[in-house]
């Protein structure tokens, strides 16, 4: 009977050390009062698997930024993956870089409580334990450091744990430092954390804006989470810009900027964000976003960004129906001013003939002289087919109107931006693009009042809106170009 019990245990435990999802059913996490009794059973909800599953996926010597809300059991999930790693893994090394000394320590006292509330016959003995170090008989090692530039500097992680990871002082230096430690040794490392309400930019967020392996994981991730315990947390805030930024409902709200800097009213762009955006019917050719197909009497206005030089740039040209205002389609990529031209064309032609402002870099701005291209290609393509009235020209008042192109300057651009704030603010503008939202919660007042996008960010759907808003005011519709021949793109 006795060997029969033997036998269960070690077919017990060679079961856990291969299966950590199993081994959570074991896991209890401290849970003090007021809100519990002390103990805490560890829930493996649905978001936890998805976590667990991103974590599996990364590859040797691999990193996962993990952008978060507060309150989701991330934490606890990673400290019972370091202990269960600790006691089935012997020789594993598992740092955990915290963002001060006290939250260090509160880490590994997290781990010992784990370790503590193990069924007895699980328990590896604790060869070493202290504040910032348990070492189990066997097995491996968890070791707590608060961030520094020198935080693990020494040693070989198995995997790593970078806690909180958006208020390191030094996680520039610190990442750098400890990402040799892990492609040497083919481990893992795995920086998490919710945003900082204090910062603008930081190393951490262009981390994870930059990473093609990550995991966002939202309020509503959590069970049992609605807009009503939402709103509820929310009126009981006394920091409103750090609630929202410890409790973002998605990506783009836990990325963008402080209300205080933030240049469109923040209110409203996440009010479009819930009820106008959409997923685009259809897409032509992978670059052509389309909402709505133009109807036959419809008018129709088209801004465009054409930045293609500007470095890290995209280009972008967004059609809106001129009397409502709401966004119809979107051409977005990087293409070669060539390219642009034609792309334009197309949409000019596919919604009515369009009329069109393109931006045209001007005085008190970076020159780009791909723009410029971009808008001379556009004009010949349009005197081919008898249009070169549906494009917007400079100098349109004056007895010589021979400047194609919105130019945009130091005068013209407050301007534009100030309208097109001004239409967010009123529920003037339909935007139906979630990258469009996005780029309008990350444009921002730098310290001299001037306004762009946040640093890491891109505003070229931001000018290509307060272009096609611009245009509404100075279109120009005859029937004459309806009858005029269709100009069809060499390329296609």
């Amino acid at each position: 009977m006795e060997q029969i019990k033997v036998n269960e245990l070690e077919i017990e435990k060679e079961i856990l050390s291969r299966d950590l999802v199993a081994f959570l059913d074991y896991i209890r996490i401290p849970d003090p009062p007021p809100s519990g009794n002390g103990t805490a059973v560890f829930q493996p909800w649905p978001h936890i698997i998805d976590l667990h599953r991103a974590v599996e996926n990364v590859g040797s010597g691999g990193t996962l930024p993990h952008l978060k809300a507060r309150k989701l059991g991330v934490t606890s999930y990673f400290e019972a993956r370091f202990v269960w790693m600790a006691i089935f893994q012997p020789g594993a090394f598992l740092p955990v870089i915290s963002q001060g000394e006290v939250e260090a320590k509160k880490v590994i006292a997290d781990c010992r409580f784990i370790w503590d509330h193990l069924p007895e016959r699980l328990q590896s003995e604790l060869i070493v334990d202290n504040a910032t170090t348990l070492t189990f008989k066997g097995g491996g090692t968890i070791q707590a450091f608060p961030a520094t530039s020198k935080a693990g500097r020494s040693y070989t992680g198995t995997e790593i744990l970078v806690d909180e990871a958006d208020f390191h002082s030094e996680f520039e230096s610190s990442y750098n430092a400890l990402l040799p430690l892990i492609q040497d040794s083919g481990g893992k490392m795995f920086v998490v954390s919710t945003a900082n309400p204090d910062v603008l930019d930081s190393p951490f967020r262009q981390l994870y804006q930059n990473a093609s392996n990550k995991l966002f994981l939202g309020y509503f991730e959590r069970p049992n989470r609605t807009e009503h315990t939402y709103q509820q947390a929310f009126d009981l805030a006394s920091d409103i810009a750090r609630f929202e930024k410890e409790n973002p409902k998605t990506e783009h709200e836990a990325l963008a900027p402080p209300r205080t800097r933030a240049f469109f009213d923040v209110d409203m762009l996440q009010e479009m964000g819930e009820y106008d955006v959409s997923e685009p019917r259809e897409m032509l050719r992978g670059l052509v976003s389309v909402w709505q197909h133009p109807i036959s009497e419809g008018r129709y206005v088209l801004g465009a960004d054409t930045a293609w030089g500007r470095t890290g740039s995209y280009n972008c040209a967004i059609i809106l129906d001129w009397n409502t205002g709401v966004q119809m389609a979107e051409l977005h990529g990087r293409l070669h001013p060539d390219e642009m031209a034609q792309e334009i064309i197309y949409l000019h032609q596919m919604y009515n003939h369009a009329y069109m402002g393109l931006e045209r870099a001007g005085e008190g701005l970076e020159r780009d002289g791909d723009s410029v291209v971009v808008v001379d290609k556009v004009e010949l393509m349009l005197q081919e087919c008898s249009c070169r009235n549906r494009l917007y020209y400079h100098d349109r008042n004056s007895s010589t109107p021979d400047t194609p192109g919105w130019q945009t300057d130091g005068k013209t651009r407050p301007v534009m931006l100030a309208e097109l704030a001004e239409t967010i603010r009123k529920r003037n503008i339909v935007i139906r693009c979630r990258e469009g939202i996005g780029e309008m919660l990350s444009f921002i007042r730098n310290e001299n009042g001037r306004a762009q996008a946040a640093k890491g960010a891109y505003d070229d759907r931001v000018m290509a809106y307060a272009v096609a808003w611009q245009m509404r005011k100075y279109a120009r519709f005859t029937t004459s170009s309806s009858s005029s021949k269709v100009f069809v793109p060499t390329s296609f």
